[in-house]
């Protein structure tokens, strides 16, 4: 229950009808399956309820929209496993294998992997066997109901392309385009707020419960239609693990250091970490890229790490736009959360 709870206050709350929609991540027994908005889509193994981790993540099956579109299956031993390719046990079918990748995942026969899929989601055993023999069971529960929701969100059910839904028709459905945004790199500006001068500012936003010694963050923003632009990062609600910021805009008449900044809420096309619909927008252990105008934050479910959720929003000259989401709500060991939201984005210097 607890948490449950840690998730309910990291997670984003549902974006505006309007804005963008990330995809899901649906949990079936012991395994996760989910798709961003372009319908690539990933689904893994999860640790047992309750157990240890060496179950979670030994199996994952990703696989992008659009025809006939190839699967890529990884295996991962843990990070005490022996090193070394591993092998992959279905029942009494022989052990699968293949070569290692860059992250140490052994990566299965591509031109086979539709038939892999399909034979773990009808197998009625699976183990994970590490380079030194050591054999670490897999469960299959809700496998078959994973790929079976890959195939719905990619609109493959009912064609030959499909792993669970196969059928006669054929596999043609094109997945639809990202959405295209402008990032604005930031210009250097002669000067930046001092927030100790706006305490005002800061009382304004809801940040009651300020650590003792916490510091504020301001980056410039560049120049726009004649006014110094500037991101500021105030140092707001935190936890253990989770470090809140409002994050507000302050602007002036360009280069005039004789007038005072003024300050408005960052705006953002889609709920952010933290804050309610009447908050100041806040973002959780954040970091901002001038270069690039990325502003991203992670806000985690539990210490461990292995369930929250993440985003990154490009600053397009007028307010923030989601361009990248990652999240998992099952605590359940799985430490790279998977993908449900993706855009195109253009730099602009």
């Amino acid at each position: 229950m607890i948490i449950a709870l840690l998730l309910a206050t990291a997670a984003p709350a549902a974006p505006a009808a309007s804005g963008p929609v990330p995809g899901e991540v649906k949990t079936f027994k012991d395994w996760y399956v989910a798709c961003d908005n372009v319908w690539s889509c990933e689904a893994g193994s999860l640790a047992k309820e309750g157990g240890d981790f060496t179950g979670a993540m030994a199996v994952r099956i990703a696989r992008k929209g659009g025809p006939n579109a190839a699967l890529r299956i990884a295996l991962r031993p843990g990070e005490d496993a022996a090193k070394g390719p591993a092998r992959l046990k279905i029942d009494a079918r022989p052990a699968l294998t293949g070569p290692l990748d860059g992250e140490g995942d052994t990566l299965l026969d591509a031109a086979q992997s539709l038939a892999i899929a399909r034979s773990l989601a009808n197998g009625s055993q699976a183990a994970l066997v590490h380079a030194d023999g050591k054999a670490v069971p897999i469960s299959l529960a809700g496998s078959s109901a994973a790929l079976r929701y890959m195939d719905a969100v990619q609109q493959r059910a009912g064609t030959s392309g499909a792993i669970i839904a196969t059928g006669a028709k054929a596999d043609t459905a094109l997945p639809p385009p990202p959405p295209r945004l402008v990032a604005r790199a930031a210009s250097k500006l002669t000067e930046l707020p001092d927030m100790k001068d706006y305490p005002k500012i800061i009382t304004e936003t809801g940040c009651e419960f300020r650590m003792e010694g916490a510091e504020d963050s301001v980056h410039p923003l560049g120049q726009r239609e004649g006014r110094d632009i500037a991101l500021v990062l105030i140092a707001c609600d935190s936890g253990a693990y989770n470090f809140g910021a409002a994050v507000m805009i302050a602007e002036r008449p360009m280069e005039d250091a004789n007038t005072r900044w003024e300050f408005s809420p960052a705006r953002f096309d889609n709920a952010t970490g933290w804050g309610g619909d009447d908050q100041v927008a806040q973002v959780v252990n954040a970091s901002f890229a001038p270069e690039s105008g990325l502003l991203s934050e992670f806000a985690k479910g539990r210490g461990l790490g292995d369930c929250g959720v993440a985003s990154s929003y490009v600053w397009d000259g007028e307010m923030f736009r989601l361009s990248e989401r990652s999240e998992m709500g099952e605590c359940r060991g799985v430490w790279e959360w998977p993908r449900v939201f993706i855009a195109d984005v253009a730099l602009v210097r």
